[in-house]
């Protein structure tokens, strides 16, 4: 990752919540935009509820990582995206997401991730 020709690295979250596989890509993604790069957050699958404005309380930590979410939009101004597909799925399709969270359709997950010049899968 320090190689000087990466500068955007999209996180691609696509874990368990209750295992926290999604939250270790929160944090990953939390973390490089201390090293400069520039960093998206794509939540998918399961991990895909942390993008709501009211996520169900699936973990001891879920809590904590809506907080850390909130940092990436408000603080480090990250771009967050959930794939609607993924909330269609689950039954969350209508349910607002979070200030500052866009939705995307599946579609365009391979067009997002090759934009990216890294995309690292947790």
């Amino acid at each position: 990752m320090n190689s000087p020709a990466i500068r955007s690295v999209l996180v691609l979250a696509r874990g368990d919540l209750s295992r926290d596989d999604a939250g270790l890509a929160v944090r990953v993604a939390l973390a490089l935009p201390l090293g400069g790069l520039a960093v998206s957050l794509l939540l998918t699958d399961s991990a895909s509820m942390l993008g709501l404005l009211d996520p169900p309380d699936l973990s001891p930590w879920s809590s904590g990582l809506a907080r850390e979410l909130d940092a990436l939009v408000s603080d480090e101004e990250v771009p967050v995206l959930v794939e609607q597909e993924s909330l269609a799925e689950l039954g969350l399709a209508e349910r607002r997401l979070r200030p500052g969270v866009e939705r995307v359709p599946r579609s365009q997950v391979p067009t997002i991730c090759a934009a990216a010049d890294t995309c690292l899968v947790l």
